[in-house]
């Protein structure tokens, strides 16, 4: 099964937090806010993930990479 995550905001609104990162890596309870919404997705059986992202994509490439590592799963 396939999900698409959309991540294309600037996150305006949660600065200073995303000047130096995007928002869906912003951490809520030691987790970033995309690892919430890729586990809950793992939880219920999903093996490819797509996020539609605008802001910052090398960034979120990179921290990505490990999470496809941890869950078996395809994060493009």
């Amino acid at each position: 099964m396939k999900a698409l995550i959309l991540v294309g905001g600037f996150g305006t609104r949660l600065r200073p937090l995303t000047l130096s990162c995007p928002k869906p890596l912003v951490e809520f309870c030691n987790k970033s806010i995309v690892l919430h919404q890729i586990e809950a997705l793992v939880a219920v059986g999903v093996t490819e993930v797509i996020l539609a992202v605008n802001y910052q994509p090398q960034v979120m490439l990179a921290a990505l990479e490990s999470m496809e590592k941890k869950y078996q799963i395809k994060i493009s």
